[in-house]
């Protein structure tokens, strides 16, 4: 949405009313748009959504229901290829953990979740979504995932901290650690990855050229690329579409994207397989 929940209700509400207040009015508003009973509360510069279906974590109030959320990810990033029980999951760019509940879920507690995420504030989301739904089998790594290990930047986005990527003039922003896919899959002991799901912002086609010996140990990707986001020249660097596409294809995969979806970031995503997998 273009103005959060919370935004609107602070419109109506004093910024000096009881976060309290706030949570309750926010529980009503969104049970009844979402058709789902859910109970919201504030902790520590974030926001708590309990539903029935799971827990959502954010720093605004609002957004999707844990039941929508379930479709959303299976819609876009399980349309290539479904995990079963005892997969192992490798998500790049996770997030606040809108795809980690499913994730854990659908491959069961013999599964396993590498879940990826750079951003300081956004991990904390994370962790948090991680304990509330009690998943016990996520791995969380608080890193960038980078095609040359050692630091890297990261932009600050004004209205999203979930849409912050790496700094391409490499100033600014907030200094994190960068690691390599396959350090991260060495150190976690991690030797076969059933699904690797990648929305990074437009450093995917980097992180994938600095894989490539790796790749040989997964067996399906789903890499969300941001062509659409790019607007002039200036923004060629997000122009990942063509060479992610070149680069699986060029490693043994099949292809599959969804170019008359009507959502402009759909057709931009690359779903990748290896033949039996």
């Amino acid at each position: 949405m273009a103005v959060s929940l919370r935004r609107r209700i602070l419109d109506v509400v004093d910024d000096r009313v009881d976060p309290r207040i706030i949570a309750g009015l926010g529980g009503i508003a969104l049970s009844l748009r979402s058709g789902s009973r859910c109970v919201v509360r504030y902790e520590e510069d974030t926001w708590i959504h309990r539903y029935r279906g799971g827990t959502v974590v954010n720093t605004e109030l609002g957004g999707l229901s844990a039941e929508r959320e379930d479709e959303v990810v299976r819609d876009t990033f399980l349309y290539g290829y479904h995990p079963r029980p005892g997969d192992t999951v490798v998500d790049i760019g996770a997030g606040v953990g809108t795809e980690v509940r499913l994730f854990s879920r659908v491959v069961g507690a013999r599964g396993r979740v590498l879940s990826i995420e750079a951003h300081p504030r956004t991990f904390r989301c994370l962790r948090r979504t991680v304990e509330l739904n009690r998943l016990s089998n996520v791995t969380l790594l608080e890193c960038a995932v980078v095609g040359e290990a050692g630091p890297v930047r990261i932009d600050e986005d004004a209205l999203s901290h979930i849409r912050n990527g790496i700094s391409q003039e490499g100033t600014g922003g907030i200094e994190v650690t960068g690691r390599r896919l396959d350090e991260i899959l060495r150190t976690c002991g991690v030797d076969r990855v059933d699904l690797l799901k990648m929305n990074i912002e437009g450093a995917e086609l980097s992180v994938l050229e600095g894989a490539r010996d790796v790749l040989d140990m997964v067996g399906n990707l789903v890499v969300s690329c941001h062509d659409f986001k790019a607007e002039g020249p200036a923004d060629a660097w997000m122009r990942t579409f063509a060479p992610v596409k070149a680069l699986l294809r060029d490693a043994g995969y099949t292809i599959t994207t969804r170019p008359a979806d009507p959502r402009p970031w759909i057709p931009y995503y690359v779903y990748a397989s290896r033949g039996g997998q």
